[in-house]
């Protein structure tokens, strides 16, 4: 038996604990919502639509790649539980952790400009902190990977918005201001590992690689995402936080699961702006789609593409294959911004999961058939882990267009 297919039923049997561990609770019911113009691609909405009022989710939104094309993109349900408030394909959503490989991508185009290098470190870029001595040859190449040892966040807590980090506004209130004490508090902290152990995921190395970023460039990341990232590639819809903050009416909220009341609560509150190396940025789903068809090699940009393809083959196979800090075995490996792993076919797949507070996202991506399936939900179901709702939700997208197109899965 090979490897992988050895691999295969671990993860399925992970799955099948999770789903058996929390089948206490049925799906909530959700009031149906009407298919329009405005919900996408007919048949799509009509799919993730059924399958919302199923699994009792408050908003649904999916988009699918095929052959290198954004083939479809739908969205369904309500912007806020109680109304009739439709969402549609242009509102914008919360995609969490998904937001890594945008930090990723734009390391490696100013690696291309000569701007930064993998291999700079921590003390390189800031000569004068005060740091742990462990921290001091950390690279920015182990920061993105998780390969640095350092703590998973600075602070742990649900309401995380309302955490006090001891940040001095008097020194600045921007994001970047405090993305900098940020990392002038964590190389104070104990590491979980030491660098290059193993793989250990941390919001906080992306908080760190971005003020790296921002001391090399005297750029914010919001300025270098938008002048680098989203301006070439028509992407309008992005920002921080969830968008109903600022937009309550016509924007999605994010909704948890009140156990006190057994329904969902809406919330317009996530992590803070100053988290957004690490996640929390807000997207169209057909904006989002367009970041994805880069890194298929797939976008037709009119002067020269945004990547080179050595730098994808970089963000897109790990250098090494360390040790995870759990015992389970997926078959997984993360690279730059991506958990990676080869299929049963020889297949090269890329995939991200995002959770919020309240939103969750995540995107599966097959290199070779140059296709994906990308999945936002505005709530959390009671039952189930949201991440491993998601890809049973993927699952059912992908059996659905089986006898029409073939999409990726990372079982």
């Amino acid at each position: 038996m090979t490897k992988n297919k050895i691999e295969k039923p671990l993860l399925l049997g992970f799955i099948l604990l999770c789903l058996m561990g929390c089948r206490t609770l049925q799906s909530p019911e959700v009031k149906p919502a009407p298919i329009t113009k405005l919900s996408g691609d007919s048949e799509l909405a009509e799919l993730i639509e059924s399958i919302r009022v199923k699994e009792g989710l408050i908003a649904l939104a999916s988009g699918i790649i095929y052959n290198g094309r954004i083939h479809s993109i739908a969205a369904v349900g309500t912007r806020k539980c109680g109304t009739d408030n439709w969402v549609n394909v242009k509102d914008k959503f919360l995609i969490g952790s998904c937001t890594k490989a945008f930090t990723a991508t734009l390391a490696a185009m100013l690696i291309e400009e000569g701007l930064i290098d993998w291999q700079t470190t921590l003390r390189e870029v800031f000569p004068d902190i005060k740091m742990l001595s462990e921290y001091e040859k950390i690279t920015l190449y182990q920061l993105l990977s998780h390969r640095a040892g350092l703590p998973k966040n600075l602070k742990e807590g649900q309401s995380t918005w309302t955490i006090n980090y001891g940040f001095d506004p008097e020194r600045g209130n921007t994001p970047e201001a405090y993305r900098l004490q940020y990392l002038e508090k964590t190389v104070q902290q104990k590491m979980s590992y030491p660098p290059g152990e193993r793989v250990h995921y941390s919001n906080g190395g992306y908080i760190l690689a971005g003020a790296i970023i921002e001391k090399k460039t005297g750029q914010s990341l919001d300025e270098l995402w938008k002048e680098r990232i989203f301006d070439p590639l028509g992407i309008s819809s992005a920002g921080y936080g969830p968008a109903a903050a600022l937009d309550p009416h016509n924007q999605p909220w994010g909704h948890y699961w009140d156990k006190s009341t057994d329904s969902f609560a809406a919330y317009k509150a996530d992590y803070p702006n100053f988290m957004s190396p690490a996640g929390y940025m807000h997207i169209s789903i057909e904006d989002w789609a367009k970041f994805i068809l880069v890194h298929l090699d797939a976008y037709p940009l009119n002067e020269k593409k945004l990547l080179k393809r050595d730098s994808l083959k970089k963000l897109h196979e790990p250098m090494d294959s360390p040790k995870w800090d759990i015992d389970i075995n997926f078959g997984l490996n993360y690279t730059l911004g991506w958990f990676t792993k080869i299929n049963e076919d020889g297949h090269r797949l890329i995939w991200h999961g995002g959770r919020g507070f309240a939103f969750n996202a995540q995107v599966v991506v097959d290199l070779n058939n140059k296709c994906a399936i990308l999945l936002v939900s505005t709530s959390e179901s009671p039952h189930m882990h949201p991440q491993t709702h998601l890809l049973k939700i993927s699952e059912k997208i992908r059996k659905y267009y089986s006898g029409k197109m073939e999409l990726p899965s990372i079982f």
